[in-house]
């Protein structure tokens, strides 16, 4: 297979997978226009047949307009069918997500001109007793990701929405500034797009936290109905001259607040967690002996 045709097997697995399928609405209108004007053509004949053929012709041009009314629906419902069915399993997607992901850790090495030696952090779950060789401490950058909430979105078989385009920061602390690297990622198209590199000397780290912020007009719908007031969950990281590096890693309903968007795990606590460890160990006061 060449380059090319897997980019547009990639697309086509995405494109369907995000592809709404026509529900019963679209099917009971087809339903009505075309099976109904099907059932009043057929009157319209027996009406003829039977006597007054004046008004049987009448009730056939009726029958007529339903039905050609319906055909472009029932057309549309099919091609509609065919663009989102079979849908690809959630499986699939995810690993064209974890392998974007992947990508981002080595760019935002080569952006920020680093080196894993240079990384003083190692992953927060990282369990040394747990991985064989634990004298060899694993370090790669921390990575926030989120959906971009205005992409395409879906429910996958597992109750988890799954999202078209992501956010990520990456995080890469060193012995001597905390380095960000952020950009989006199209689960569609291969490529890192949007990016940006911020380099920041820790005393210039004013707060790491999460934060509530009103999502607008955003069209989520939930298991309990459409949300009636977005609210958008966002790990920030917030430096003295004011700038916000953000990431979305949640969304819910203001008025319902049981009423969640499950999304894919971002492992957000542990990397507040590791990143405020950092914080406070780089910024605390040396103390003379």
């Amino acid at each position: 297979m060449t380059l090319s045709e897997a980019a547009d097997d990639r697309r086509e697995l995405v494109d369907r997978y995000f592809a709404r399928v026509p529900g019963a609405e679209e099917r009971n209108r087809i339903w009505l226009y075309a099976g109904g004007g099907a059932a009043v053509v057929v009157l319209g004949v027996l009406i003829t047949v039977a006597g007054p053929w004046l008004l049987g012709i009448v009730v056939i041009a009726l029958g007529g307009a339903g039905l050609v009314r319906g055909l472009p629906l029932y057309e549309a419902y099919r091609d509609a069918c065919e663009a989102a069915l079979p849908k690809p399993r959630d499986v699939i997607i995810d690993k064209i997500r974890d392998h974007e992901l992947a990508k981002v850790r080595r760019r935002a090495m080569e952006r920020l001109d680093l080196t894993v030696e240079d990384l003083e952090l190692a992953p927060a779950d990282w369990d040394p007793l747990a991985e064989p060789g634990a004298g060899s401490v694993p370090r790669e950058p921390l990575v926030v990701t989120g959906p971009v909430p205005t992409s395409r979105a879906t429910v996958g078989g597992d109750g988890v929405w799954r999202f078209s385009r992501y956010a990520v920061l990456a995080l890469c602390p060193t012995d001597y500034h905390l380095a960000l690297y952020r950009c989006v990622i199209d689960l569609r198209v291969a490529g890192l797009f949007q990016e940006e590199t911020h380099e920041y000397h820790y005393a210039d780290v004013v707060a790491v936290l999460t934060a509530i912020r009103d999502g607008g007009t955003l069209p989520v719908n939930g298991a309990g109905g459409r949300f009636e007031k977005v609210l958008l969950h966002e790990f920030q990281l917030v430096v003295a001259s004011g700038d916000r590096s953000r990431i979305v890693f949640g969304i819910s309903d203001e008025r319902h607040p049981d009423r969640q968007v499950k999304l894919p795990p971002s492992s957000i606590d542990d990397v507040v967690r590791a990143v405020r460890t950092m914080l406070r160990d780089k910024k605390a006061p040396e103390i003379s002996g």
